[in-house]
């Protein structure tokens, strides 16, 4: 996982908020929420508080493919982001900035407003990362 510093999605971190499906951007990063992590507790922060970090960041990764989750919000601190190198990890980064700024202001827009709807985000997420790449893969 890389540690990026932001605005958008340390402001989702911060307001401890996962960051839903509302658009095709975020469903090309990934097919679900952004996952928040937990709160550390006083014995996590006052311990080994970077492998603390690390672990509720797995936690909020459990259950889901590793490869639909490149990014983690750690409540109230900021986002992880990772891929299959550091290039990668950095773009997820930026694509994250783009799909948490694009997200705030769609809520601020459309508050309560509909997610993605479940068979368009899986067409983006497949097309990028799914058997038979075709979106943005040299061929």
């Amino acid at each position: 996982m890389v540690r990026t510093h932001s605005t958008w999605a340390t402001a989702w971190a911060q307001a401890q908020r996962a960051i839903p499906v509302l658009g095709t951007t975020h469903a090309d990063l990934c097919p679900g929420p952004v996952p928040v992590t937990r709160a550390l507790t006083p014995e996590e922060v006052a311990g080994d508080y970077e492998a603390a970090t690390g672990a509720v960041v797995l936690e909020a990764m459990a259950g889901v493919s590793l490869a639909e989750v490149p990014a983690v919000l750690v409540r109230g601190h900021g986002p992880f982001t990772k891929g299959c190198d550091p290039a990668a990890a950095v773009v997820a980064a930026v694509t994250l900035e783009v799909v948490a700024e694009t997200a705030l202001l769609t809520q601020l827009l459309d508050p309560g407003g509909p997610l993605l709807p479940p068979f368009l985000t899986q067409r983006h997420f497949s097309r990028k990362h799914g058997a038979g790449v075709y979106y943005g893969q040299p061929r």
